[in-house]
């Protein structure tokens, strides 16, 4: 889940203090997962949910599908 949440920070250009205000939560809280140090509770996945509504929840728990529901058309391909 390490992955999936730095790909979030990555796609909207965020730090990870930037990400723990955003959603709510410590700063220390973000820090301690991308180290591996902790995994994300329930509140804080539900947290991204909530202010990333965009972000497909099979994704972002089991790391199947795509990472948005809706994915964006490719603007190169028209």
């Amino acid at each position: 889940m390490v992955d999936r949440i730095q790909l979030i920070l990555k796609v909207n250009n965020l730090t990870a203090s930037r990400f723990a205000d955003e959603i709510g939560v410590q700063r220390s809280s973000i820090s301690h997962i991308l180290s591996g140090r902790n995994m994300p509770s329930l509140d804080l996945i539900q947290k991204v949910l909530k202010r990333y509504p965009e972000i497909d929840p099979d994704w972002l728990l089991n790391g199947r599908g795509s990472m948005m529901k809706y994915p964006q058309p490719d603007l190169f391909s028209m």
